[in-house]
């Protein structure tokens, strides 16, 4: 009877060791390269923050931590390819704002948003900042708006996908000024700028820490950004809100998603990880000097921010009647 006991107990033993094991992750994660699933093209500003934390987080996990660009759809098809990932923690998104967007457009999607990713952390905030050709009649805000109320649909302005907060800085700011102009969406902003610099398009709006240099060696001018209050990098730049609208603040966030059914372990453990990539001082150091905040969160944190995001812009796609489907 009590061998038979100890038995049982063994078995018991294993039993739950093995559903400790299923439910939280094996304990020698990671063990294998990470895949940071980024949805835009290379060399945007959500590309520059995730190769700048992904050499971090490969020093600090002992494991090859490599990016892999899957653009399109204004995010979507990399969120899809996330969404059908294995759970494992080994294939991660670098999403952005324009998660929230798909959302508040209610734009038909391969994945369930709620159902199908898990939140891991936000990791930074970024105002936008409007720039333009040097060689547009304009040279500031002010002239802007009254070339644009003079030549009704003349002014063309880019962005780094279809719906996304590139796209809606500027449709909201040229609105409420009175401004009709021609949106062009491209694949991320890195692919815009070319076609800035060589007048193809008059305006384009991306995240400072992707448009500032281009504004430092003149191959653009700034029009205006989109934080509560001025850049640093550019204190002479008025924002959107002091200007046409006041209020109105926005920023192009940035955070880490995994597949739903993602160990709470391994989300726990991708957590700590990022929180103590982003306090590097090196890392610090540059997101700063791009204009960048760092707002390393918890899941639950993300997770509220991100309801939070969906509703506030869903309430302006409602009052402003743009349909991107």
């Amino acid at each position: 009877m009590k061998k038979a006991w100890k038995l049982c107990l063994g078995v018991l033993a294993v039993s739950l060791s093995g559903i400790t094991q299923t439910a939280y992750g094996n304990s020698d994660y990671p063990n294998k390269a990470i895949r940071i699933i980024v949805p835009f093209a290379p060399g945007g500003s959500t590309d520059q923050i995730a190769r700048l934390l992904s050499i971090r987080l490969s020093n600090q996990m002992k494991v090859p931590v490599i990016v892999e660009n899957r653009p399109g759809a204004n995010g979507n098809i990399g969120a899809s390819q996330v969404a059908r990932a294995d759970p494992d923690g080994y294939t991660i998104l670098h999403n952005t704002s324009s998660i929230a967007f798909t959302a508040a457009f209610q734009q038909k999607t391969e994945y369930n948003l709620n159902q199908d990713l898990a939140p891991v952390s936000l990791i930074t905030n970024q105002p936008m900042l409007i720039v333009a050709n040097p060689s547009i009649a304009a040279k500031n805000l002010g002239e802007l708006i009254a070339y644009g109320k003079s030549h009704p649909g003349k002014l063309n302005y880019g962005s780094s996908g279809n719906g996304n907060i590139t796209h809606l800085v500027t449709y909201v700011m040229l609105k409420a000024a009175g401004v009709e102009a021609t949106h062009v969406p491209y694949k991320g902003g890195a692919a815009a700028f070319p076609d800035l610099i060589g007048g193809q398009i008059d305006i384009l709006t991306d995240p400072i820490n992707s448009a500032y240099p281009f504004v430092q060696d003149k191959r653009a001018i700034a029009f205006a950004t989109s934080g509560k209050t001025r850049s640093t990098l550019l204190p002479d730049v008025p924002t959107i809100s002091e200007t046409i609208l006041p209020g109105f603040e926005a920023g192009a966030w940035q955070a880490i998603m995994v597949p739903s059914k993602t160990p709470p372990a391994i989300v726990a453990r991708l957590n700590q990880e990022y929180k103590k990539a982003l306090n590097d001082p090196e890392v610090k150091a540059r997101i700063a000097v791009q204009g960048g905040e760092i707002i390393a969160s918890s899941p639950e944190e993300y997770k509220t921010y991100l309801g939070q995001e969906i509703e506030r812009w869903g309430q302006i796609v409602k009052s402003s009647g743009i349909d991107v489907n």
